[in-house]
């Protein structure tokens, strides 16, 4: 995590039949719903579900019964059972990081108190010929946890059915004192058949405001950032002042702004 913002974990968290239960029965069901009823994404080629506050049961039953008038127990408990057991996960990836960055434990228990999770349920049809490459071009995402090599090769990671494949976004950077780089990566649909994904992202809840944790800032390491507020920056970085620089991030809230303009 520390060398590229990204970790992929081998592991049996969502077991065969739970992924099947979502991937292959639940999804397929969801997406099944008129085109009237669900949400594009505007200038992107697949339809996408975003579910906040997801680590909450009843936002999950909330969710389903906007679809299903009288609910989808099957539905919901699968969704409810995958979320909590990424969230476990998690966890255990982010006091590996934190542990081995120094952080105290009632540090790193305070930093998830300001956290809140999202699952994205997005469905990707069969793309045309020319369109079956990058689905979404570079970049990093202003979320905490949803790779670019050394030598500015791209890194493949193939989604194997018994792997989860964890990136830091740019939130993490600055509570870590960049420390944690945000992972610059992109998606490539190079196949000829549909798809789902699911995204299941932590991000800091309304009003958070986010600063570098104490143990992280010191003689070797100075400060790098400012506190951040992410709604803010969201609003920056998809803004027309945000789009002329090429770090948005850096220039919203590092302390050493670069200042680079892309005209």
């Amino acid at each position: 995590m520390v060398e590229h913002g990204c970790v992929v974990a081998a592991c049996d968290t969502l077991g065969p039949e739970l992924r099947r239960a979502l991937l292959e029965r639940g999804m397929p069901e969801l997406f099944a719903f008129p085109v009237e009823t669900k949400q594009k994404l505007a200038g992107l080629d697949f339809e996408s579900f975003n579910v906040a506050a997801v680590t909450d049961p009843s936002s999950v039953r909330d969710f389903s019964s906007i679809f299903w008038l009288q609910g989808n127990p099957e539905f919901s408990d699968t969704v409810i059972s995958f979320v909590s057991n990424l969230l476990k996960l998690e966890h255990t990836v982010e006091k590996m990081t934190l542990d081995g960055l120094g952080v105290r434990e009632e540090n790193i228990a305070g930093h998830r108190q300001t956290l809140t999770h999202s699952l994205r349920l997005s469905h990707y049809g069969v793309p045309e010929e020319s369109k079956m490459d990058v689905t979404l071009p570079r970049h990093t995402n202003p979320s905490f946890t949803k790779a670019i090599a050394k030598d500015g090769s791209w890194i493949t990671i193939p989604p194997e059915a018994d792997t989860i494949t964890i990136i830091a976004g740019d939130p993490l950077t600055v509570v870590t004192n960049g420390r944690v780089p945000a992972c610059v990566h992109r998606v490539k649909a190079a196949s000829n058949r549909e798809r789902f994904s699911v995204l299941f992202t932590s991000v800091a809840k309304n009003g958070a405001v986010l600063s570098p944790m104490d143990e992280l800032v010191d003689r070797d390491h100075p400060l790098m950032y400012n506190p951040l507020k992410t709604d803010e920056y969201v609003v920056f970085r998809y803004s027309e002042e945000g789009f002329k620089v090429s770090n948005p991030f850096e220039e919203f809230c590092g302390v050493h702004k670069s200042g680079s303009s892309m005209e």
